[in-house]
């Protein structure tokens, strides 16, 4: 299985223009043979928790159209991040569109302390969002959670995904639990950043991939558009941006 992160630097709020920029990544990553897709942490809105409700989406929103297309075209599943709307608060959620069915949702359960004033915790009945092989997700925090990797080995994850809005610093503090996981379990991990000032801070990409010995393999920088996109039985890697080659 050949999966992908996509690294992008959201407009806050432009579900349109992100929504465009989402497309030309999911056609880049698709060319690699990417079947699965996976995005940052509210990708389309852009990670602002106090302006969440202002940009919260349904998942039968007309804006995703266009993704459920892109899916049925390509052939692969993609996630991406939105603020899903609830009758309080809106949840931080990854819609996973499916070529020919609707998106199934999976929403972030373990909510750092900032986010609870913005969030409602989400309920899962698994964090798997790929049967065949399995692979599981995180949304940022909850890769810091220790039941949540351990809920996905014993669910019987072949790799672990991790969808973020990371500064400088929480990319480096990231990337050892990650490097900690994919050791422990022995499964391949990647992470997805975004680029920007998010939440008043600044995201600095460096989206990434490590094999099943904890070993950082790929990482994207901390200035270009791209994707990364790894083959979880051999931990081959290969990453295009929008502005450069393949390398």
């Amino acid at each position: 299985m050949r999966l992908a992160v996509a690294q992008l630097r959201p407009i806050v709020g432009h579900v349109e223009c992100n929504l465009d920029k989402h497309l030309m990544l999911i056609a880049l990553a698709s060319r690699l043979e990417a079947r699965i897709i996976v995005f940052p942490e509210l990708s389309l809105t852009g990670y602002e928790p106090s302006r969440a409700k202002e940009f919260e989406r349904n998942p039968n929103d007309q804006c995703f159209e266009k993704l459920q297309h892109a899916c049925n075209h390509h052939g692969a599943v993609i996630g991406v991040g939105v603020p899903l709307q609830t009758s309080v608060r809106p949840r931080i959620a990854t819609l996973l569109f499916q070529p020919y069915s609707g998106p199934f949702v999976y929403s972030k359960e373990h909510l750092h302390p900032d986010e609870e004033p913005y969030f409602t915790k989400g309920s899962n009945p698994s964090n798997l969002i790929h049967s065949d092989p399995p692979i599981a997700l995180a949304i940022c925090f909850e890769l810091s959670v220790s039941q949540h990797a351990l809920r996905a080995h014993e669910s019987g994850a072949t790799a672990y995904i991790a969808s973020v809005a990371k500064t400088a610093s929480g990319v480096a503090n990231a990337g050892i639990r990650l490097s900690d996981i994919a050791t422990e379990f022995s499964i391949p991990v990647a992470m997805a950043n975004c680029l920007g000032v998010l939440d008043g801070a600044e995201c600095r990409g460096r989206s990434s991939a490590w094999n099943r010995n904890g070993d950082l393999i790929a990482q994207l920088d901390e200035e270009h558009e791209g994707v990364l996109v790894m083959d979880t039985e051999t931990c081959d890697v290969v990453t295009s941006s929008l502005t450069q080659d393949s390398q």
